[in-house]
């Protein structure tokens, strides 16, 4: 190889390089899910299989965070849920929806999932059970509790 074809491979083997690297990039940040804010629903589909799948009569849902609010949403909620149970939509499958509420804290959020039967009931959580997506909440309101000072009075 002559010290004359040394650049023209440097250069093509770095263009290549670099378009690949744009691409995996490119590609990993169409992977994350929009995030959600306060009035929007999410919906999830859960399905139970296996021994007594068919005695779960209702589901309910929640989100929570795995640590409290930012400092500048001091009070807000790191986690919320279901309105109420939701019944089967078809065997063994249920439809949940929860409404992100006007309170809760920007961060991400992890499913946790209650079902019921007559005879027990059971609870899973992401990570564990079953593993999805975390949503995560962007929330634009904020409130930094302001300094306090308190003096004695006769």
């Amino acid at each position: 190889m002559s010290s004359s074809n040394l650049p023209r491979t440097f250069n093509l083997t770095s263009i290549v390089f670099a378009v690949l690297l744009a691409l995996g990039f490119s590609q990993a940040q169409e992977a994350r899910p929009l995030p959600r804010h306060p009035g929007d629903v999410i919906k999830y589909e859960i399905k139970f299989d296996g021994p007594n799948a068919d005695r779960i009569k209702t589901v309910s849902a929640s989100l929570g965070m795995k640590v409290g609010p930012p400092k500048d949403q001091a009070g807000f909620n790191n986690g919320f849920g279901t309105s109420h149970a939701f019944t089967p939509s078809s065997p063994n499958t249920f439809v949940v929806e929860m409404t992100v509420p006007d309170n809760a804290a920007t961060g991400d959020y992890f499913l946790n999932v209650g079902a019921s039967a007559a005879e027990g009931s059971a609870n899973y959580s992401d990570g564990q059970e079953f593993n999805v997506p975390p949503i995560r909440v962007e929330n634009p309101k904020t409130f930094t509790p302001p300094g306090i000072k308190v003096t004695p009075r006769p």
